[in-house]
């Protein structure tokens, strides 16, 4: 991986991070809703799953890193769980896309400070 790749896949790992980690939060308090709250909030989230999804496409589709083509199937699956109300599975399904997501962080991370870029 040249120091170009590794800056792309630190900046779009790192990001995705953030946002499943924003999602995780999210998703965890849903079951607190009731009612026209819970379909609002749902639909909510699923706009922000749209959203983090299209950046980690655009992550894949930039650096190649298949983790981030895995976290978008990922999601795929969480946007099923949240609309079975699944909350609990949802939220341990981001779990593992950010772990999926944080491996070409970290292999980008190592380039970087061989480089002493960090």
């Amino acid at each position: 991986m040249d120091s170009k790749k590794a800056v792309q896949n630190y900046i779009f790992a790192e990001r995705a991070k953030v946002n499943m980690i924003a999602a995780s939060q999210m998703t965890a308090v849903l079951s607190d809703f009731k009612g026209a709250e819970k379909t609002g909030a749902k639909k909510m989230i699923d706009i922000l799953l749209n959203i983090f999804q299209s950046d980690l496409e655009l992550g894949f589709k930039t650096t190649g890193s298949k983790e981030f083509s895995e976290a978008v199937s990922i999601i795929d699956e969480v946007k099923k769980m949240i609309e079975n109300e699944d909350f609990s599975d949802a939220s341990n399904q981001i779990g593992i896309a950010i772990t999926k997501v944080t491996t070409p962080a970290q292999e980008a991370w190592q380039k970087l400070s061989e480089n002493e870029l960090v």
